[in-house]
């Protein structure tokens, strides 16, 4: 239960430096490694994958992280450590690719890897559908109705948020990429 693999334990490593580096420089952080839209100034070709270890807040780092541990050693056990990778950039690099073509006019960044991270849930579901998890450490629940519940969840979110904050439509967009990778 506690272990943890060797890519996931690089992934969590780079986060967390790209997190300190992102409070040691302030805004420039976001304004280097964010993800922007092509139309912004700030805009560079490198963001498609650096968005990907930007992380807004302590809160955000944290919950990210803990999914990509829970969640992503088990995929790494089971595919390999190469499979898992490529599966997380595809969906991680798609969901941010995919967010920046359909909101060209935006002028909010996207930081954060939950478009990775929500293909590496269904990446999981997939893989160990029956698997018994423990929603909130206390309601014993099979990893499929999980997956389902949490995607499900976040598309409510999406139609009921106007402003920037979260980005659902990139969380969404990592469950679409994940499933179309697996199948």
């Amino acid at each position: 239960m506690g272990r943890i693999t060797e890519t996931v334990k690089v992934l969590l490593i780079i986060n967390v430096i790209f997190f300190i580096g992102s409070i040691t420089l302030g805004d420039k952080a976001i304004e280097l490694f964010g993800l922007w839209f092509p139309k912004n100034e700030n805009f560079e070709f490198w963001q498609i994958i650096t968005h990907m270890f930007m992380h807004g807040d302590i809160g955000h780092i944290f919950f990210n992280m803990f999914v990509l541990w829970m969640f992503g050693k088990d995929l790494e056990i089971d595919w390999g450590k190469n499979e898992f990778l490529i599966f997380y950039f595809v969906c991680g690099i798609g969901a941010g690719f995919i967010t920046v073509l359909i909101s060209m006019n935006s002028f909010v960044p996207i930081v954060g890897a939950s478009g990775a991270l929500f293909g590496i849930l269904v990446g999981y579901g997939f893989t160990f559908a029956n698997k018994i998890v423990y929603f909130f450490g206390y309601f014993p629940l099979k990893v499929k109705y999980l997956i389902i519940s949490l995607c499900v969840i976040d598309f409510c979110s999406f139609l009921a948020t106007t402003g920037p904050g979260i980005s659902h439509i990139t969380h969404l967009f990592g469950v679409i990429i994940g499933t179309v990778y697996i199948f």
